[in-house]
């Protein structure tokens, strides 16, 4: 249906800020960020955080449940880890057009797959009747010293991403027929859009070299605008620096990477003096973590193609609504 400009359909970020985000002066930090900060003690902040998975929106009626069981927790798990902090606890809801005992096995069995892979308890949750949908509400703790929260960005910073990036875009891409994937390309693109692996690091032992994070969900360019804008800074981001998927640089389809999002990944920003030690940090503990910019004195972000050509017209990355 189209709309008139006065009653144009909001954006994903736009509808919470209009109809949800009020002020919490009684809490640390409340909706903004990959989580919300509850005190614990004077040392430990509780992290809340909730992520719903839709059929048709995040994944297709052919996922496999064991993969869409671990997925499920996984893409909460990424939420708590890029505050700084250790998932804990878990609460899963569940909506279900008939009770199928097969997938239900299988959608259980990968679930508790992925908590013990991660140290998380399931404390808890739902069931009702209606379209496949899943929810989780996740709960984890962080030192106070140790929080990472997107507003902590300064000017002159070094971006760094973990992991490999656009994996599960061109895995999404190739389900829907969009391109053609074959051999092993095929193999890791449908294994981390179906089952992403966010990184398995206690967290303290890594956020005190940072000063930001975020995970990567609806594309590399925009996740970071989130740290841009909360921060008050820009930036400049190389492609030939970012991490992809070897298709994605064999295709220079970096679009896919900027993007695509379901990474899982974390996009962090760092002092320039702390370079030395995550390089030597990363390597001692066999983590792939890459260096892909800047933060500057700038408006927005500026990007620049593998041939360090600056992009003039970004596209957008996923949002509900838009």
């Amino acid at each position: 249906m189209l709309l008139g400009q006065k009653n144009k359909m909001l954006k994903e970020f736009d509808l919470i800020k209009k109809y949800f985000k009020k002020k919490t002066p009684n809490i640390p930090l409340g909706i903004g960020d990959d989580g919300a900060l509850i005190e614990k003690n004077k040392q430990t902040y509780f992290i809340f955080s909730q992520d719903t998975l839709n059929i048709n929106t995040h994944f297709f009626k052919e996922h496999d449940p064991r993969k869409l069981g671990w997925k499920t927790l996984a893409v909460n798990i990424s939420d708590i880890l890029a505050m700084g902090g250790l998932p804990k606890y878990a609460l899963l809801s569940v909506a279900l057009k008939k009770n199928d005992d097969r997938w239900l096995t299988e959608f259980s069995k990968g679930f508790f797959d992925c908590a013990k892979k991660y140290n998380v308890d399931l404390i808890g949750g739902d069931t009702t009747k209606g379209e496949l949908s899943l929810s989780v509400t996740i709960i984890g703790e962080v030192k106070q010293n140790f929080v990472l929260r997107r507003d902590g960005a300064c000017i002159n910073e070094d971006i760094w991403v973990t992991g490999e990036i656009g994996h599960a875009a061109i895995g999404l891409a190739h389900q829907k027929k969009q391109i053609c994937l074959n051999g092993q390309d095929l193999k890791k693109a449908l294994s981390i859009f179906e089952q992403p692996k966010p990184i398995q690091l206690d967290m303290k032992r890594i956020s005190p070299f940072f000063s930001s994070a975020i995970d990567i969900s609806d594309g590399l360019a925009q996740d970071l605008k989130h740290i841009l804008n909360q921060s008050k800074v820009g930036a400049k981001v190389y492609s030939q620096h970012i991490p992809v998927a070897p298709w994605i640089m064999k295709n220079n389809a970096y679009d896919f990477a900027l993007y695509g999002g379901e990474d899982y990944q974390l996009i962090l920003t760092s002092p320039k003096k702390n370079r030395k030690k995550i390089y030597e940090f990363a390597k001692k503990n066999k983590i792939k973590i890459s260096k892909i910019g800047v933060t500057e004195d700038i408006k927005g972000l500026q990007l620049f193609d593998e041939n360090n050509n600056l992009i003039k017209r970004q596209k957008k990355g996923f949002s509900h609504f838009a």
